[in-house]
């Protein structure tokens, strides 16, 4: 096999490598996040209001330690949304049963027995229990706010009825903060539990013939799992609204995560990942609440969590850095010991000959050649490791840089004809030149050394050719543009904040490496 070939085979090799390891981070969603995503593509066709007195009243039961406390829940009104055979579910006021509808739509498609008027009982009885179920789970949280030991609890029925109407306010402006309750229970174990359980309570109620059966109800749930398989920015050391999902584009309630569960996901996890997010976290909500935007105090987030990963990611590559560049200072007398053995490539005695003068030459440095890779190995999990965190942060997806989401990939928002467009806020433009210069800074960052060696090499007067080192100067060419269409490649797939990190790094290598060949040169010219 030919040398450029095994080159080529290598490169794709490692970024088969890399795309593989950029999936190994884990998402940091919980059961808990990921039933909120799935409520947000199907929030039932009932919809909570505040109304009148006349409204009957709507009586929940706790039960806490043994003690049963009767609410009742004064001034709420239920609408069920209107349903037409013809075109599915239709909501007046927002969309949302627009997923629950594309399912029914998927369902006659594919010959199965859609949702109809008939189950219209069924689904308004299963909003019913969940909502009972959301407001018992509210009233107890607010018990736990307001006192944390039950026994002392003795209120009178119109302190209870206060209670429950006070906490009712809150509650009813944040309903899905307890939309999780549809599927998990309050410990989010068991995924679907709850919603099977509703299914069987209401089937036993309504009848079978008025239950949607089981094939829709599989194409149900994988459905909804194809809807929220993509997302996995729940890493948020704040609860708090994020994102844009389904019907909810003012975001969904993420739970705060802590370093403890980081380190359940997996070791990078918790020594990396975890930490990245924090940092971006306490720079961003540092930032917002300075009176910044959203998008702004994001953007500023990426910049000082890469100064800083890459400041430290310095201090660790000093030594190579200065080696690098003494390798830079040494081209000349590497060309002449290049130049004394023309024919290293057939000959195995100047090969070797060759090799002995330049290894002396090394240690008379004290330079290895090798520890330049030996530092790109360390530095890589490093870079995973940012990645995981940037993609995965919750922070991300509420802000926009110059009208582009953060925490979408480049790809996605080119390929994508809404974000051309001025209802997209010109999204895609930002992207294309975000990109550009992002694949120009880390061109110049990675060619920059070659550029430098070439410069010195050119000083030396050469005695002839010589193949051996045209091949191992090929060798080195040909290494460098795989990686740097490997990274090209991987800027044009990975999410925007990671290109604005790679872009702000690439900047910052190409500055070190000037200075640091300026150091040493005149270190060189001093002796």
């Amino acid at each position: 096999m030919k040398r450029k070939t095994k080159l080529v085979l290598g490169g794709v090799s490692l970024l088969l490598g890399a795309i593989a390891i950029t999936g190994c981070t884990q998402s940091f969603c919980s059961n808990v996040d990921i039933a909120r995503m799935v409520y947000a593509f199907d929030p039932g066709i009932t919809r909570y209001e505040a109304a009148e007195t006349t409204v009957p009243d709507k009586v929940v039961t706790l039960e806490i330690d043994s003690v049963t406390y009767t609410y009742t829940i004064k001034g709420m009104k239920e609408t069920v949304a209107s349903y037409t055979d013809a075109l599915g579910f239709h909501y007046s006021e927002t969309d949302r049963l627009t997923y629950l509808n594309n399912i029914n739509n998927s369902a006659k498609s594919n010959g199965l027995v859609p949702i109809t008027s008939q189950h219209i009982e069924y689904l308004s009885k299963i909003d019913a229990y969940l909502f009972e179920d959301m407001m018992k789970q509210a009233l107890y949280d607010y018990r736990v706010d307001i006192t944390r030991d039950f026994t002392k609890i003795n209120s009178t029925v119109d302190e209870e009825k206060a209670l429950a109407e006070t906490h009712y306010a809150l509650f009813k402006r944040d309903i899905s903060y307890y939309s999780y309750l549809k599927y998990v229970e309050s410990d989010g174990a068991v995924f679907w539990g709850k919603w099977n359980a509703y299914h069987d309570k209401v089937k036993a109620e309504v009848g079978l013939d008025n239950t949607p059966n089981s094939d829709f109800r599989a194409l149900y749930v994988s459905s909804m799992n194809s809807y929220i398989n993509t997302f996995r920015t729940c890493l948020t050391t704040k609860t708090d609204k994020f994102g844009s999902y389904g019907y909810s584009t003012d975001g969904i309630y993420l739970q705060a995560k802590t370093w403890g569960y980081a380190w359940n996901k997996g070791f990078f996890e918790g020594l990396l990942v975890y930490p990245i997010g924090w940092l971006i976290d306490q720079i961003g909500f540092g930032f917002r609440n300075s009176g910044l935007t959203i998008g702004a105090a994001s953007f500023l987030a990426i910049v000082f969590v890469t100064l800083i990963v890459r400041g430290l990611m310095m201090l660790t590559s000093l030594k190579q850095t200065g080696a690098n560049a003494k390798m830079n200072e040494l081209q000349p007398e590497i060309q002449k010991i290049q130049n004394k053995y023309p024919n290293a490539n057939s000959s195995q005695v100047e090969k070797q000959r060759m090799a002995e003068e330049m290894n002396r030459l090394y240690r008379k440095n004290k330079i290895n050649p090798f520890s330049s890779l030996l530092m790109i190995i360390i530095q890589f999990p490093v870079f995973i490791c940012v990645w995981g965190a940037l993609s995965g942060s919750a922070l991300l997806t509420s802000g926009t840089f110059i009208g582009m989401p953060l925490s979408q990939s480049i790809k996605d928002i080119l390929f994508n004809g809404f974000f051309w467009g001025p209802a997209g806020n010109y999204a895609a433009v930002t992207a294309l030149f975000l990109f550009l210069f992002m694949s120009l800074a880390q061109a110049v960052s990675m060619l920059l050394p070659q550029w430098i060696q070439k410069a010195k090499a050119k000083k030396v007067a050469k005695l002839g050719k010589n193949p051996a080192q045209k091949s191992q100067g090929n060798k080195m060419k040909w290494f460098t543009y795989i990686m740097l269409a490997m990274i090209i490649f991987m800027g044009f797939t990975i999410v925007s904040a990671m290109g604005i990190y790679w872009f702000i790094g690439a900047i910052i290598s190409v500055a070190q490496t000037l200075i640091t060949q300026a150091i040493v040169s005149k270190k060189a010219k001093a002796k």
